[in-house]
């Protein structure tokens, strides 16, 4: 009788099935420090009898040193249980022997399956209620100790879904009775301290681990645009907030959650983005955009500015014979009363913006689709739009600092995906290309436009003396209800309180984010708080201290020095990707504590004057040149000629 046997020593593990008549193909020896963590490997060994196929032969916590080159999937990401750990595993299935070092949550999903299909998923203003027909594969029989369908830590129902060893036929579920329903209050959902989005789950606790399934539902279609997985599953408005059921690119099911705004009470928004009225210019603008000349339509961040050289580009647009060309802005935006004596400038929430909405054949924009409505809007019908029109990303700032990961909504498959996107460099294009993976034919490396409405290098040794504090929020500090607990705002403060030591409070400017900005009113630095458009403010920054913003390039173009303050780098590069530039490529000063950051902003701010000698260096320069290498004016130029010559304009 054959026997399976493991051992691991010196990090070398070794598998061998243990027979009277052994062959090279019955061992296989294993440098654990060369796998990918978190993928499974095969080995060339086979399960020969029954009590070798659906075994654990050997599972146990190790801190292997992977090597340095593997890819991003390599990283052992954060553990959220404290009872999860990174293990080291063989075991097998029907045929094979498999190992891998993964995280114990991951290895045991890997042996128990959830076998589910969604019968009915509702949402009305007092309920989400879930039919579920389904059951758990258990072939290992590993021990279940709980079980429970959860949306957070406030939403939860305890679940009696059935554990079988082999696979179950669906007809004998319903035989059994085995469809469960879930059934939720809205109003639990709808309160401050819960996310914006939340999955659905099964939740497993297995070994003192918890184990997810995310529940969803994928399309039957072979060539499905996946895209509309972002349109509203379901919708509905209740009290104060706007919910709806989007489904992610995987297709699992997520529960969306906003404050309604203003314009969402108004009666003509009710009835222009009713079911019916959207469903009628969906399809009859769906049609439209087939024929004749190209619609295209420009606009910037929420549809209500006109400041990042989109507005020039879209001026320009207008001497084309081939494509008509609109710009999208609200009336009440400040940019509007500037512009709107413009030809083919359109008020958003108007009946012609509502039609273009549906008619356009190009977006072309600084910001996604997204923004020429409400952000997250329940509307199933313009977020399906917004999937089916190419969009020309224009950038608003130099993709060179934080990482664009898989959950960035410009990555190849999610919603704002672009057909063409602008960059500045060879260096931003190849960033561009492996982040967003698009191909390189589809990134043009023109400038950005913003960078053409910008002077270079105005900003000198003679300007005024302003020092700019503007941090990137981090979304895992979303959840605090008590933001003074935030590192965000005790860095602000501790900041402003450094700066202050060498110069005028006066001449120090806070830029916060929104919700920090009434917390700041209640301090010594209201006056210091920024309430003016951000590209103002970078107009007059001869020093800026930041984390990861890439206004660090906008500043250094106009000739400001800039000092990267990082203390929680580690913690930022885990939640967020890591950074893109090297320790080289920085340009300017980058430090990890409040001493070091002392250190350089007094050797930079001598008696109350910023010295750019000191924060801007020779080799600042020549690296900025190589992340941004347009300095002439032109980018909008060059943006135009790009769009005439694919036939967009």
């Amino acid at each position: 009788m054959s026997k399976i046997c493991v051992e691991f020593q010196n990090d070398i593990l070794k598998i061998q099935c243990v027979r009277a008549r052994m062959t090279p193909q019955d061992t296989e020896e294993i440098d654990v420090r060369m796998l990918v963590f978190n993928r499974k490997y095969r080995t060339k060994i086979k399960a020969k009898g029954q009590d070798q196929k659906n075994t654990v032969f050997y599972m146990e916590p190790q801190q292997i040193a992977l090597n340095d080159f593997e890819d991003e999937d390599s990283s052992i990401p954060p553990i959220e249980n404290e009872n999860d750990e990174a293990v080291l595993a063989v075991w097998s299935d029907e045929n094979r022997i498999w190992y891998s070092y993964r995280l114990k949550s991951r290895f045991y999903k890997e042996l128990v399956n959830f076998s589910y299909k969604v019968l009915h998923l509702g949402l009305s203003r007092k309920y989400l209620s879930l039919y579920l027909l389904g059951y758990f594969r258990n072939a290992y029989e590993i021990p279940i100790q709980e079980q429970r369908f959860y949306i957070d830590e406030k939403n939860y129902q305890e679940s009696k879904i059935k554990i079988g060893t082999g696979i179950i036929p669906k007809w004998k579920l319903l035989l059994q009775g085995q469809v469960h329903h879930f059934k939720v209050p809205l109003e639990s959902l709808l309160t401050d301290d819960t996310q914006i989005n939340n999955t659905l789950n099964m939740i497993l606790n297995v070994d003192g681990v918890e184990l997810d399934y995310r529940i969803g539902k994928r399309f039957r279609k072979k060539n499905a645009n996946i895209r509309h997985y972002y349109a509203p599953y379901k919708s509905c408005y209740m009290k104060d907030f706007a919910i709806h059921l989007r489904r992610t690119d995987r297709g699992n099911f997520s529960i969306v959650k906003r404050l309604k705004e203003a314009v969402e009470n108004r009666l003509w928004f009710k009835l222009m983005e009713s079911r019916g009225v959207s469903w009628l210019f969906y399809h009859l603008g769906r049609w439209r955009s087939k024929h004749g000349r190209n619609v295209n339509l420009f606009y910037e961040k929420f549809a209500e500015k006109a400041e990042e050289g989109t507005f020039d580009l879209f001026l320009m647009a207008q001497n084309s014979t081939a494509s008509r060309n609109y710009y999208i802005i609200d009336e009440h935006s400040e940019d509007y009363q500037r512009i709107k004596k413009e030809k083919n400038v359109v008020r958003k929430y108007s009946l012609k913006y509502y039609w273009l909405l549906y008619r356009v054949n190009y977006y072309i924009s600084t910001e996604a689709p997204a923004h020429l409505n409400i952000l997250r809007s329940n509307n199933k019908y313009f977020r399906k739009s917004t999937c089916e029109h190419p969009f020309i990303f224009l950038q608003h700032g130099v993709t060179y600092l934080k990482c664009q990961g898989p959950s960035s909504t410009f990555v190849v498959g999610k919603e704002g995906e672009p057909e063409y996107i602008i960059v500045g460099s060879e260096k931003e294009k190849d960033v561009v290309c492996d982040m967003l993976h698009l191909p390189e034919e589809r990134i043009w490396n023109t400038g950005l436009p913003i960078f053409s409405k910008i002077d270079y290098k105005h900003i000198n040794q003679d300007s005024e003396d302003k020092a700019v504090i503007m941090l990137t929020w981090k979304t895992y500090e979303e959840h605090l209800l008590d933001f003074e607990q935030s590192e965000y705002y005790k860095n602000v403060i501790r900041i402003y309180q450094i700066l202050e030591k060498y110069m005028d409070a006066s001449k120090i400017i806070i830029v916060p984010h929104p919700k920090v900005v009434d917390l700041l009113a209640g301090t010594n630095m209201k006056d210091s708080v920024w309430k003016e458009p951000i590209s103002e403010v970078l107009k007059v920054a001869k020093l800026l201290v930041t984390d990861y913003s890439s206004v660090c390039y906008n500043v250094f173009y106009q000739g400001g020095g800039v000092v990267f303050y990082q203390p929680d780098l580690e913690l930022y590069e885990m939640e967020s990707g890591k950074l893109i530039p090297s320790q080289e490529e920085y340009i300017g000063a980058r430090v990890f504590d409040l001493d070091a950051l002392e250190q350089v902003l007094k050797n930079i701010v001598v008696k109350g004057e910023i010295l750019l000698d000191r924060a801007r260096s020779q080799e600042n320069e020549v690296c900025y040149q190589s992340i941004n290498e347009f300095c002439d004016g032109k980018n909008i130029e060059r943006i135009h000629q790009k769009l005439v010559e694919t036939g967009i304009l």
